[in-house]
């Protein structure tokens, strides 16, 4: 659940600083450039990156100096595994607190919505795919694959794409992903017809019906976050925006004006009647936009942007690296592993308790910094192991403890609650402590001393 949630947070964080750049250099930069954030912005609410958390950290070790690093070391945490992912293991089965419980319970309604929500756009789509099919059960002209080609070959495209010829004067679409079908409404071999036929070609080179079946996923997957949903919308402006400058890329004046007709006559056209629903795939990639988004593309028509592939990646670099960021946020989960002969009531108690995780924030939970004395003369921690020879560790309730090959040594963990009142229990169990990572294994119950008034 929570790493749903930091996807989320770096989802939204993307998105709003796409927008806020959009907004400050609304006409100095390429829109190629906003459909590459909005691109990663998809991505970001897609991918737990939570892998990278380890590789910052590692940098971070290197970059701080030594001695700082020792400072840090030294500082100690308190966290309540209240609010904490924290799992009991005992005879070979795992046990959950409630908090974990709660996460996981969200997670299923959260999950729920969202598969019956893309299985409804699936059982649409399946159903008007069947239908659009009917236009294209014929065979492609001669003349028309020879117009395609060469298309096609000036984009580079060599998969497989066919080419019909739709109802004249209507809005061309291109829909498939493995096998492309355009629909073109103008004449295919005239001025206007080579125009339509380079904007659905670039959809088709950039793979763009693939793109808005991910946006689709995106959202269906964060259908309780409003950010998607105009994420969604923008996804889709900036993708038609950057088609436009790249069909046009290299076209004089008069076949941009011819273009920026193209996009009045099919505007027009969609508003006197509009697609039937019954028509709509919703990742189809359609060459006439909605009424009010013609302006702004007939506006960045007119414009001739520089693209600057560098400065656009180290830009686009910089943001996403900026972003990843919150991947420190991801908090790891807490195990603890007792005996085999634990009891049940040992279980809840552990499960119940609101424990506390004495941590340095270097250690990411993993295991506390071992503290030795060489003499015992009092408890030192809320929560201790003493070996045989009397070394005394500091332990946390919790530990991970994972890729360890462990080394055992017995002795006994020690436990101090100090009362409100001023009194204390101290509870001792059998123990064994791993030397190599400082795992502990809790045995039988030993003793358990209540102390009207602290002496420790």
């Amino acid at each position: 659940m929570e790493y749903l949630l930091v996807m989320m947070i770096s989802g939204s964080t993307m998105t709003a600083a796409s927008w806020i750049l959009r907004r400050l250099l609304r006409d100095r930069i390429s829109a190629k450039l906003y459909y590459l954030l909005a691109k990663a912005s998809v991505l970001y609410y897609l991918i737990p990156l939570p892998f990278l958390k380890k590789w910052y950290e590692e940098v971070i070790h290197i970059i701080v100096p030594e001695g700082q690093r020792e400072s840090v070391e030294m500082e100690i945490a308190k966290v309540s595994l209240r609010w904490t992912n924290y799992v009991v293991r005992a005879d070979g089965k795992a046990y959950v607190n409630s908090f974990m419980q709660i996460q996981m319970a969200a997670v299923i309604i959260w999950v729920s919505v969202a598969c019956l929500l893309m299985i409804n756009r699936m059982a649409d789509y399946v159903k008007k795919a069947r239908r659009i099919a009917g236009y294209v059960d014929t065979k492609m002209e001669e003349r028309h694959e020879a117009v395609l080609a060469e298309l096609k070959s000036r984009y580079g495209i060599k998969r497989r794409v066919l080419l019909y010829q739709g109802e004249n004067g209507k809005p061309s679409l291109t829909f498939g992903v493995f096998r492309p079908v355009i629909l073109c409404g103008r004449d295919i071999e005239s001025r206007e017809g080579e125009l339509v036929l380079c904007h659905e070609l670039v959809h088709i080179r950039r793979l763009d019906a693939v793109w808005k079946m991910i946006v689709q996923f995106m959202k269906y997957l964060c259908w309780w976050n409003p950010v998607v949903w105009l994420l969604h919308d923008e996804f889709d402006r900036v993708c038609e925006i950057s088609c436009d400058e790249a069909a046009i890329l290299g076209r004089s004046e008069e076949e941009r004006r011819l273009y920026s007709l193209l996009l009045i006559e099919e505007a027009q056209e969609k508003e006197k009647k509009k697609k039937p629903r019954s028509l709509s795939l919703g990742w189809e990639i359609g060459f006439g936009p909605e009424m009010r988004r013609v302006k702004e593309r007939m506006d960045n028509l007119m414009r001739n942007r520089r693209w600057n592939r560098f400065a656009a990646g180290t830009l686009v670099a910089a943001l996403i690296f900026a972003n990843s960021m919150t991947v420190l946020a991801y908090r790891d989960g807490y195990n603890e592993i007792l005996s085999e002969n634990a009891s049940q009531e040992q279980i809840e108690n552990m499960l119940d308790d609101d424990v506390s995780l004495f941590a340095p924030d270097e250690t990411e939970g993993e295991f506390l910094t071992e503290y030795e004395e060489d003499e015992i003369e009092e408890i030192l921690y809320d929560r201790q192991f003493v070996d045989e020879e009397g070394n005394i560790y500091m332990v946390p309730d919790v530990e991970s403890h994972w890729g360890c090959d462990h080394s055992y040594v017995s002795g006994k963990d020690v436990r101090h609650d100090l009362k409100s009142d001023g009194s204390c229990e101290v509870t001792v169990y059998k123990a064994e402590r791993c030397s190599k990572c400082g795992t502990v294994k809790i045995g039988d119950l030993v003793s358990i001393t209540y102390y009207p008034s602290c002496p420790h």
